[in-house]
């Protein structure tokens, strides 16, 4: 099975210089989560919980950090810790708008764990 939560919006103060912190930018996160299928769904222990998923994300979302690459680390770390049955997790975190003189577009990085 796999879960995927996308396009998930943060307004955050990650960056390496002090304007970014202060002011903070636009953030976008997208998880996926992939698990050994079940023979059955009906139970929350059956399922990777969405709600875990969001609560690992922005609580790191909220800590400001010098480099999105560090957050993205914490969050995968997070994750394989509260699902240490899954298989793959991928976290994408993208910068919206960095502070690059010219720079019209976004920056993303992506950290990955496979069993």
């Amino acid at each position: 099975m796999i879960v995927e939560l996308n396009n998930l919006q943060f307004y955050a103060y990650h960056g390496l210089y002090d304007f970014e912190r202060k002011k903070g930018g636009e953030f976008i996160v997208n998880i996926k989560i992939e698990s050994a299928d079940k023979n059955k769904y009906t139970d929350l222990l059956d399922v990777v919980n969405y709600e875990d998923i969001y609560r690992i994300v922005n609580q790191q979302m909220i800590a400001s950090k010098n480099f999105i690459e560090e957050v993205a680390r914490l969050i995968l770390e997070d994750l394989k810790i509260q699902f240490s049955n899954a298989n793959y997790i991928e976290v994408k975190l993208t910068k919206c708008a960095p502070p690059i003189p010219g720079m019209n577009g976004s920056a993303k990085v992506t950290a990955k764990y496979s069993r």
